[in-house]
């Protein structure tokens, strides 16, 4: 049976590491259990757990142990999913259940020499959206709200260099996220975002540093130092 998580102590048996488990982590202290627009499910099962972590119908999946994907795949779609971010394996076998479409990502993480650079540490966030709508299509509004709601709670933070940005999504059980990666059109082939990614990873440094990154990107982060480690899946209802 799947059911909405109300206190924090139902979530005690999600995994303590994976990338999955940190999203849901990092959301849970931006967010807290108050808001209908954000929940937080668990399903137990004879084998295993699944914990699931939902912002406006974007879905986070961490499974420990065996669960029903089928059980799985009917409460995504009585939720009214708009996307699912979980395991390659769970994605391969709700992709066949689920009206969806699949895109597989590379989780790689760094294990390269990090160099420091002099980068800036708190950008305003209007500066960094002036640079990410460059290269990402996003909406101002639901991303400044979220964006600035997880900073408030010292879970997500920006960093910059020469029009060059990022984002430390989350740094949680020495594990961090980046994402974000953006650097604006006339300033890139500078070596500004290597520069920064390295500074960040420096920053960084007690801990594992993550990205999640498409194909036509792998070769970019390898030269960087980074190592994929695993595939994840994003699932989109059609």
């Amino acid at each position: 049976m799947i059911r909405r998580v109300l206190t924090g102590g139902e979530m005690s048996k999600l995994p303590k590491y994976g990338i999955e488990a940190q999203k849901i982590r990092a959301l849970l202290v931006s967010y807290g259990l108050k808001y209908d627009f954000c929940c937080f499910y668990v399903g137990e099962f004879r084998a295993g757990c699944a914990f699931l972590g939902g912002l406006n119908g974007s879905f986070v999946l961490s499974e420990n142990g065996k669960c029903d994907r089928g059980e799985l795949a009917e409460f995504l779609t009585f939720s009214g999913f708009s996307e699912i971010f979980c395991s390659e394996n769970a994605g391969e076998e709700l992709a066949a259940l689920l009206p969806c479409c699949t895109q597989r990502a590379n989780v790689m993480r760094f294990e390269g020499n990090a160099v420091p650079y002099d980068i800036e540490t708190e950008p305003p966030l209007d500066n960094v959206y002036t640079v990410l709508k460059t290269a990402f299509d996003i909406e101002y509004e639901p991303w400044y709200l979220d964006m600035s709601h997880r900073i408030r709670h010292g879970v997500s933070a920006f960093r910059a260099l020469n029009d060059s940005v990022l984002a430390i999504q989350h740094n949680i059980n020495g594990e961090a996220l980046l994402s974000q990666v953006a650097t604006t059109p006339e300033m890139r082939g500078k070596g500004n975002a290597r520069r920064l990614i390295s500074a960040v990873c420096s920053e960084l440094s007690d801990s594992d540093v993550y990205v999640i990154c498409e194909d036509a990107l792998l070769e970019f982060y390898r030269r960087l130092g980074f190592r994929r480690t695993e595939v994840a899946y994003s699932l989109f209802r059609e």
